[in-house]
């Protein structure tokens, strides 16, 4: 995931090479997540019998939802990758012939040559870049590239849903429970604009197919953890501006890091939303 060109200083995260090893263990967690599905079962088996399959990723950052999806579909299908950054992209010569990757800014209009053209277009891991007054520009936009009875597919975290747990009730978590407060409070109109179901979605005119909430598996809280540790690890670095120089935030992260050794976490669930744009095949 990457920031708006309009706003880049609204991407609170690196494009450094640890960056990208955070973007790809969090790809592993969510597959992880989502039972190894790269797609929701109803858009795989709704595209399955199609050929010339189209397919883009908002906000690719490493790319590696991509040239995994590359494995699994026809080789005549074509996958296009769009962040408002490149830094994060793999060589082109390390692509699958089939996959292409692209700067743009999910915001700005797309190109001609984009327009209406794709079965799929997914977005995952963008919810911090938005608000009450950008999530239907959003969401509008995005359907442009959208052919009709195209899927716009759509997974993120609910930062909602976070919580503050422990393996024992009287465990004492001061920094988890600070981290949980951060993390529900970040985005305060976030109730305004999000809700448990697909209202986003038609209100844009997409016809909603499908509403689900996941729930983070006790055994995956580790590999969670992790997240959140390199998460702030790269936070640290963007306010010190020097690998080398210190941060306000590393004894945070230290705290932070030996409450999660004794068996804190930080519960929380995703959400998972699907909506087709109306014609074509249904």
């Amino acid at each position: 995931m990457a920031g708006s060109r309009s706003n880049p200083s609204s991407y609170i995260f690196g494009r450094d090479h640890k960056s990208s090893i955070r973007l790809n263990y969090q790809h592993m967690l969510i597959k992880r997540l989502c039972n190894e599905r790269l797609l929701h079962q109803t858009v795989q088996q709704s595209i399955g019998s199609r050929s010339s399959i189209r397919i883009a990723d908002i906000a690719t950052g490493t790319a590696i939802w991509l040239t995994e999806l590359s494995d699994a579909l026809p080789a005549d299908s074509q996958l296009h990758g769009f962040d408002v950054s490149g830094d994060q992209y793999p060589p082109k010569e390390w692509l699958p012939k089939n996959v292409s990757l692209h700067e743009h800014d999910a915001f700005a209009p797309f190109a001609p040559e984009f327009l209406g053209s794709f079965d799929v277009v997914n977005l995952r891991f963008f919810i911090t870049l938005l608000n009450g007054d950008n999530i239907q520009r959003l969401v509008r936009n995005l359907k442009t590239l959208l052919r009709p009875g195209g899927f716009l597919h759509w997974l993120d975290f609910d930062p909602r849903s976070a919580k503050a747990i422990s393996t024992r009730p009287d465990m004492q978590m001061p920094r988890t429970e600070s981290v949980v407060s951060v993390m529900r409070t970040a985005q305060p109109d976030l109730d305004l604009w999000i809700s448990h179901d697909s209202d986003l979605f038609e209100a844009a005119g997409l016809s909603p197919i499908t509403y689900e909430r996941i729930q983070l598996r006790k055994h995956l809280r580790p590999l969670w953890n992790d997240c959140h540790i390199m998460g702030m690890e790269e936070l640290s670095r963007r306010i010190s501006g020097d690998d080398d120089k210190p941060s306000p935030l590393l004894q945070q992260i230290k705290d932070l890091g030996a409450e999660f050794a004794r068996g804190t976490s930080i519960d929380a669930q995703w959400f998972m939303m699907v909506g087709q744009k109306p014609g074509g095949e249904q």
